[in-house]
This record gives structure tokens, sequence and C-alpha cells, in this order.
């Protein structure tokens, strides 16, 4: 049969699923229906959105049908993989991943329909037992005796019945199996492996009678453990012996040295290790597993030229229907999203999911591990990297992503069984909410795995600007997941505890912050872009409350980015407060509620800013005027609090690192009249300037109080150490901005109430007796000279002064540390699954139609 030929037989098929009753007894339909050729597009090409609906809608027994055979022949090709049916199994996966979002629409995050219930969560048995129950309340009494013997009959039927139900698993779980389980088939998406079972596999619980407990207890001979692990570090050379030390050390800094020893547990290592997609975090670069903690001679060795790319597109076939079952976030409303909910999500995180840990390590290791500056060999000696495995890269991500963002935070702590294996406790993973990606992310704690992570999203992150800097044109492939990785990025800085302080203590964290501010910078005026720029704005925010960040900032920036930046000669900490300030004057008016956010970073790292350059010094004290302008500070009640944070990193950089800043201080010289108008504001004043800035007509087009909201959800206030500093007027803050939700807002009007706060405040008295003192010193050099003085002659003269005893004592060092909550939570959900929505097209897998996590414009392009 030709290709025409077939899918016009195919377009057949799929109209009479449409149009006519077709019956489950119907073998000749079904078996034709599964063995015609198709592709993934000609699947969504013939059934569309409105045929799908009508299926579910109209024929919804053709649609059971449908699903069941699917779903039972991709449990077929599991139990018995041979490779004649592997393009019957394709055509069943492609299927499966048309229909599902539609099932998901009537499913535990939709509109819930009973069909749909009964479908993915029933069974036949289930149905029929409805209907027996419906018929015998038909039933007329009969004979009185015969009677009861028919109701004796029936209750042992409905016995049976039940036991056949116990029996049978849900259609939603066996998909979702089947797809984990297709996803490391031998020679449909990986090659043939040998088994690796041991003796403590034979038990899945690791337990070695059934007596023993599950209890947990701390392992019993630490000392020998820590003997054991100097035995072994006699072996290695010096530079690997303290780098080991180094990493016990960091982990016992974090309360994580210590591995708990259990009787009983769920293995989480990969097993077979072969099955593994690419190389990378968990493995030696000689392919053996660093997960399972057995001795040397049982690991499994998996070099490099052993991982191979020949079935990727089987596997982005089968990641697509995975992908599919896992949506049904899309279909309920942000404000009512649980992400507890979906039984589809509890399923592929569970902890008896299949190939849950080979599935982790696959989908990081593909990502992290790709190298698009070695597009031609894809890092790979002798192995191209074609348009498919870039694809696999980023669905790899996307998967990923989403099976991190459901259930509750894993817990890092290391648990072993009595052979060494990391483990989860019994009583852990069966507990609501328990997802095993998040465990596995959470208890990455070796050093070489986390190097091997961090350069993974360095390099491909970079590639958002090398890729156009290159010596050759399309010398290395430029990747279009930026917001994927940073996605990835930003759940494992919350889902591991070393990350954070490994990156910011062993690696060059500069590395990141170029990539980052790029990315911002390019993006700030495209509306599509906006929730780029968010993620890249918390990420900084999440690292700027480290000490670390801010001293490693120091750093000199000398990478050439292909943007219209400012040339500047200084550090990274420069870089971050130039585009930061050209978001603000340039960026789109959406970005606006990040403005608090983006003075908090610079604020946190202002302290350990130790030279400060001159264009750097003049967008500070430019955004100082900006914000303390009528048309700012008028626009609502908190506005000054932009002012307010201005001034701290003022104050900042003049009490701590006042030697080698004198382009600041001269800068807030040159403005000394800004800062005099602010300290000298009456009420008078600021009600003249308000009706100036703002005619009774006009409203503000600056929010300030949207923006302090979104500062308020997610910053808390912290001292040097850590420790948590409390502010009285924080409930104010995060409720003043309800009244900004509702789109209506009440035009603001200075009050006596309004300065007295205003002046409390605002932290001036610091730049007050800076320009008290220096001022009268830069107007007699002037007048000695006759008006005609050089700038560096000025910065000379502020290197010798000291201000030693004239400035106020030097105030407590504040950090604003994120601080997670559920608004910014869902605001994360909603931005991945916009990300996964929009770059799902090629094929469609989702329709916009019923999407409600969020709004789904579509352009009309009819005349």
């Amino acid at each position: 049969m030709g290709a025409s030929a077939s899918k016009i037989k195919f377009r057949e098929s799929l109209q009479s699923l449409t149009t006519r009753d077709v019956s489950p007894d119907d073998a000749a339909f079904w078996d034709e229906l599964w063995k015609i050729p198709s592709s993934a597009e000609e699947v969504f090409e013939l059934l569309t959105p409105p045929a799908a609906r009508r299926l579910r809608d109209e024929r919804f027994e053709n649609l059971a049908t449908l699903f069941t055979q699917a779903t039972a022949q991709l449990c077929q090709i599991v139990e018995t993989p041979y490779t004649i049916y592997f393009d019957q199994a394709l055509n069943c996966v492609r299927v499966l991943t048309r229909v599902l979002p539609f099932l998901l629409e009537k499913g535990d995050l939709g509109d819930s329909d009973s069909g749909v219930e009964l479908l993915c969560w029933g069974d036949a048995a289930a149905e029929e037992r409805r209907k027996r129950k419906e018929g015998k309340k038909k039933k007329g009494k009969g004979d009185r005796r015969q009677s009861s013997k028919s109701e004796k009959e029936e209750e042992e039927e409905e016995e049976e019945f039940d036991d056949e139900e116990d029996d049978q698993e849900p259609l939603a779980l066996l998909v979702v199996h089947a797809a984990m389980h297709m996803l490391f088939l031998p020679q449909f998406t990986c090659d043939f492996y040998e088994d690796e079972s041991s003796p403590s596999d034979l038990d899945p619980y690791g337990s070695s009678s059934e007596s023993e407990s599950d209890s947990e207890e701390e392992d019993d001979d630490e000392s020998q453990s820590q003997d054991r692990r100097s035995d072994s570090d006699l072996d290695q050379p010096e530079m690997k012996r303290r780098v080991a030390k180094a990493e016990r050390e960091t982990q016992l800094e974090a309360g994580l040295g210590k591995v708990m020893r259990i009787r009983k547990g769920i293995r989480i290592y990969p097993s077979p290790v072969a099955v593994v997609w690419a190389p990378g975090v968990g493995f030696t670069q000689d392919g053996k597993c660093l997960i399972r903690k057995r001795d040397v001679n049982e690991q499994v060795l998996n070099p490099e030229l052993a991982y191979t790319r020949k079935y990727d597109k089987n596997r982005i076939e089968v990641l697509r229907l995975l992908l599919a079952a896992c949506s049904d976030p899309l279909f309920s409303p942000a404000d009512e999203y649980n992400p507890l909910a979906s039984r589809w999500m509890s399923i592929a995180v569970a902890a008896d999911s299949p190939n849950a840990s080979c599935l982790f390590y696959s989908l990081l290791n593909t990502v992290v591990s790709y190298d698009p500056s070695n597009s031609s060999f894809g890092g790979v000696p002798g192995k191209f990297a074609s348009d498919t495995h870039v694809k696999l890269v980023e669905l790899s991500a996307q998967v990923l992503c989403v099976l991190l963002d459901c259930g509750l935070s894993g817990d890092p702590l290391q648990f072993e069984n009595k052979h060494g294996d990391p483990v989860v406790p019994v009583s852990e993973a069966f507990k609501g909410g328990f997802n095993i990606f998040r465990i596995l992310l959470a208890r990455i704690n070796q050093g070489r795995d986390l190097t091997i992570m961090y350069r993974g999203f360095v390099r491909l992150l970079r590639n958002s600007f090398e890729a156009k800097t290159g010596l050759l044109i399309n010398s290395q492939l430029r990747l279009e997941c930026y917001q994927e990785l940073l996605v990835l990025l930003w759940k494992t800085l919350e889902e591991n505890p070393l990350f954070l302080d490994f990156i910011l203590t062993r690696c060059d964290i500069c590395e990141l912050v170029v990539p980052l501010c790029y990315l911002m910078h390019v993006s700030r005026k495209e509306s599509a872009q906006v929730g780029l720029v968010h993620i890249c704005t918390f990420i900084l925010l999440k690292l700027s409350g480290e000490r670390s960040f801010g001293v490693s900032l120091n750093r000199p920036f000398r990478t050439k980015l292909p943007c219209d930046l400012p040339l500047f000669t200084g550090s990274h900490a420069d870089l971050v407060c130039i585009t930061l300030h050209k978001i603000v004057v340039s960026g789109s008016y959406r970005l606006v509620p990040l403005y608090s956010c983006f003075l908090t970073v610079i604020c946190n790292y202002s302290p350990y800013w130790r030279s400060m350059s001159l264009v750097s010094s003049v967008k500070l004290v430019n955004l100082f005027e900006l914000f303390s302008s009528p048309k700012f500070l008028y626009s609502g009640e908190k506005a000054y609090r932009h002012v307010a944070l201005l001034l701290e990193i003022f104050n900042n950089v003049i009490q701590y690192q006042y030697n080698g800043n004198q382009h600041l201080v001269y800068a807030i010289v040159r403005r000394k009249d800004t800062f005099g108008r602010l300290a000298s504001l009456t009420l008078p004043k600021a009600i003249h300037q308000c009706d100036k800035a703002f005619p009774a007509s006009e409203h503000p087009e600056y929010d300030a109080d949207a923006a302090e909201q979104v500062a308020a959800l997610s910053i808390q206030d912290v001292d040097e150490k850590g420790n948590p500093i409390s502010e009285e007027d924080d409930a104010t803050m995060t409720t003043n901005g309800d009244s900004t939700l509702t789109g209506i807002r009440e035009r603001f009007v200075p009050t006596e109430a309004w300065i007295t706060e205003l002046r409390s405040s605002l932290p001036m008295e610091t730049v007050n007796r800076l320009l008290q003192h220096l001022v009268p010193v830069v107007d007699e050099m002037c007048e000695r000279k006759n008006g005609v003085v050089d700038e560096i002659e000025i910065l000379e003269v502020f290197k010798e002064v000291t201000m030693v005893g004239l400035l106020p004592v030097p105030h407590a060092i504040v950090i604003r540390k994120y601080q997670p909550n559920q608004y910014t939570s869902i605001w994360f959900t909603a931005f991945m699954w916009g990300v996964i929505f929009l770059r799902s097209q090629k094929p469609p897998i989702f329709d916009g139609k019923c999407i409600e996590l969020f709004q789904v414009s579509n352009e009309d392009t009819d005349p």
C-alpha cells in the first residue's frame, strides 16, 4: 500500500469512528486500523481537535474501544517485544498521544465526566456490575424461593466480579506504566542489555527477612564506614583525597553527611544501568554506575561508546505520550490548581513506577551532557548531532520539568539498606505526594555530579549568545529551549540543598550570570518573553541571597556579547546593574512588577561591591532620579520603597566599600539637588507635585503597589547570618496590593501620615552626611580653578578624603532572600506549561480551546 493510499485508508477509518458505532468485536476494522502505516503528523492532521471532541462526546464507545485496544497492544509489546510489531506499537503511541489530552479535558482537573472516569480508572467488570444492579432493581417479585436462590447466585457472581476488579489495573495506570517500560524497550528505545540482578534484587524492598521491621535507624557503625572511606582514599592521589574531604565537609554543613541505615526500603538506583541514554550524572568517565554503592566488581561497565542515538525518534514518540498523559494541569484554573490532585502524574512519579530511576538519569543526562558547540559530533566522537537529537534534548527537559513539578519536595537525607543500595523508606514511599524524581534530584551529592550539572547548564545557556558570535557561521547549533533549561535550573536550586552552595563556592558563578543577563536584555521588549525575564530574575534573586555570590561578582567582565549593552570596563556586578537598568528604562511595561526584585538583587550584593564602574554609578543615580520623580513617587502609596532600596544600595557601598567607589560618590555629589529635594519634601509640595504629575482625569501608568506585592510575597529579610528580620509593615505591604489585582485603583493622594512614613522609611542620613562633607570640597576646588576642574582630579581628591568619624555608625547588613510561596509556585507551573504548549505545536499535541491554566489567544486569520 502506497503512502497516499494508506493515508486515505486511515482517514476513512477515522471518519468511520466519528460517524457510526463500530463494534469492539469488529476485528477486521480494528486490526486494519492499527496496521495502516501512518506518521505522527498524519495522525494529528487527520484527527483534528473538533473530530477528537466529537468522538469523545458523540461516539464515546468508539473512543473507549480505541483507547482500550491501543493500551492493550502497548502492554503486549512490553511483554513480548518483537520487532515486527514495533510499527504497530508506534501507531498506538501516536493515537494515544492524540486522544489523551481530550480525555483529560474531562479528567481529574478538568470538567469531570463519569464516562471518562470509568474508562480511565474503572474497568469492564465495574460497568457490568453496575448494569446488573440496575437490572436487579427492575426485576419484579417472583417466587420467594426462586428469588432467594437467584439473589444468592447473583451475590456469588458479584463476588467473582469483585475479585476480577481487584486483579484488573486501571487503564490510566497501564498507559503510564507501558510508556515508561517502552522508553527502555530492547531494540525499540535501547540496545539489548544483560540482567544485573543480585541477591538483594530478589526482594524489591531490600529486606533480609519478613519479620524485620521497617523502622529507621542510624548506621550502627558510622566510624567503620568512615574507616572504609579513608582506606579507599589512601589509594587516591592527594588532590582526590582533598576533594573528597571537602565534599564530606560540605555535606556535614548541610546536615547530610550521615547515611541512615534501614532494614527495608525501595531501591532507587538505575537498574540496569546499561539502558541509561547518556553518560553524565551518576556515572564515572568509564561508565561505572556511582549510584549503586556495591563492590566495584559488581558495577556494570557502560562506556561512552555504548550510548547510541539510533533510537532517538522512538524515544521522542514515547516521551510525547508520557507528556500527554501528564498534561491534566493544563485544564485546571490557576487559582484552583493543586499539585497533589493529578492521579496521572502520581502514577508516573510513584515509588513503584517502572524504570523511574533510569528515566530520571536518562532525561537529566540527555540534557546536561549535550554540547551544541561540538554539533558536528554532538559531543560523541563519530556521531552526528541531527535535529532529531536536538528535539530529544528539548523534550527531555520538558518531561523532566513536568515530572519534578508535582507532589511534595524530596528528602535529601541518604538512606541505604544492608547491601549499601540507596533506598527510600517504605513508610515515606507510599505517603501521599511522594515523588521519586524529586527524591533523586535532592539526593545528588557527589561533587563530580554537581559539577557535570552546573557545567551542562552553563554550556547550554551560553549557547544563546555563543551561537551568534562564532568565528564560522552556523559553527554550532542554536538551541531554543532556554526557558525549559531555566525552569530545570530553578528546580535544581530549589530541590537540592547542596547545589546552590556548591556552585557558589566551588564553581565560577559568573559563567552563569552572563547568559542570564544576556537573555534578560534581549527579551526585555518582547511581550512573549516576559516569563523568561521573570524566571531569570527569580534565579538572580535566589543567588543574591548568599554572600559568596556578591563576592564572586567582583571578577572582571571581559565577555563580548552580541547586544547593545553600553560599553564599560568593570566587573560582573556592573553587568548585572547595567542590565537591570536597561530593562527598567527600555523594557516592556509588563515587567513593572519586577522592579522591586531588580533593586533587591543589586541591594543584596552591594555591600561586597568593591569597585563600581563609571557607567554603573551613573545608571544607579539615574534610577534614583527616576524613582524619586513625581511620576513614580506618587504612583502608589508604597512607591517610595524603590527609593528606599536605592538609598540602601548607596549606604552599603559608602559604609562598607568606600575605597574604590569614587565614581558612585562623584555621581551622588553631581545630583545633590535630587537628594536635597527629597529630604526637604513637605505635604504642600507633595500635593502640588502629585496634582501636576497626575491631573484629576489621569491615572498613573506605573502601578508601584502591584510591583511591591510581588516583592512582598517573594522576599524575606534576613541578617548576614541568615536570621530572619521581621518588618512591622509586611502585612500592610501584602494586603495593600489586593486592590491592584482587580484592575480598579483609586488615585493616590499624599497625606501627612504618608509624609511621616516616607521620612521614617528613607535612610538618607549617610548620603546627607556625605554631601555635607564633600560638596564644600568640590565647590572649593571649582572656585580655586575658576570652575574648570577635570573629573579625574575630583576622583583623586575623593580617594584621599577619609570619611572615618564623619559617617554614621555602619548599619547591619540586611540580605533579602527569596521566600517560596504558593503564588510563585503556581506561576512557575503556569509558565512551564505555557512554554511546553507553545513548543509542542509540531505536531500540535495540545489544543488551546479548553486550557484553563493560562489564557490562550488565538489570532483570527479570517478576513
